[in-house]
């Protein structure tokens, strides 16, 4: 019966150092470091010469396959004490285009209303006809109902910072215009604008979206613009 004992004894701290030493073996998962989830994503990279000119070339070509341009305004003007919106669709039918904008506007003091949201009639035509009738059609925030209505040249002279992303087949170009280079960019003549900040996300064959952030003035101006062909 000693002798049995002893075995068992010897049996069972053999068991207990064996699980010991292989505990001290096998990998402490609590204490692992985190793993960085892999991304597929190109990092920001500056822009070249090639990117703006794939850009320009895409909006070049917008109105020829162009079918639907939609823009999204908002615009906070601290005098105000709101945020006021413009929304504007572009239709393309053939040659013709039909050109459509609901702005806020701000009543006067003796109406029951603070704010009035307004349909402009609608404007058809090629886009030349409606480029000549631009002025008519920007209206508070001076750019963004008239936007869609112009060809932004992406020059180096023109941009200042651009970089581009690359991701899933698809780049994002982003860049500052600088105040004086605004004319020369949009085509148009603005007034009260500065900060402008661009991005236009595209593919190989079309422009899918454009955002502009500026400030009017006193008012913070937020533009977004949906393509579809």
């Amino acid at each position: 019966m000693k002798i049995a004992g002893k075995l068992l004894a010897l049996l069972l701290a053999a068991a207990l150092l064996a699980a010991l030493f292989g505990c001290s073996l096998s990998p402490k998962s609590k204490n692992r470091d985190p793993v960085t989830p892999e991304t597929t994503a190109e990092p920001t990279s500056p822009a070249r010469a090639d990117d703006l000119s794939a850009v320009n070339a895409l909006f070049a070509d917008l109105f020829r396959t162009l079918t639907r341009a939609q823009t999204s305004v908002s615009y906070n003007d601290p005098a105000v004490g709101t945020t006021l919106s413009a929304f504007s669709t572009l239709t393309k039918d053939g040659d013709n285009l039909t050109y459509r904008a609901t702005v806020d506007r701000v009543n006067s003091a003796d109406e029951d209303r603070f704010l009035t949201s307004e349909t402009l009639p609608p404007v058809t035509g090629t886009v030349e006809e409606i480029r000549e009738n631009c002025s008519d059609l920007i209206v508070w925030d001076r750019v963004a109902t008239g936007l869609v209505l112009s060809t932004p040249a992406f020059t180096e002279g023109n941009l200042a910072s651009p970089v581009i992303r690359r991701d899933k087949g698809e780049k994002t170009l982003a860049a500052f215009v600088p105040d004086e280079k605004l004319e020369a960019f949009f085509g148009l003549a603005l007034s009260g604008v500065s900060g402008m900040q661009i991005s236009v996300t595209y593919s190989d064959r079309a422009v899918r979206a454009l955002s502009l952030s500026y400030t009017a003035g006193e008012a913070t101006v937020k533009v977004s613009v949906a393509y579809t062909y």
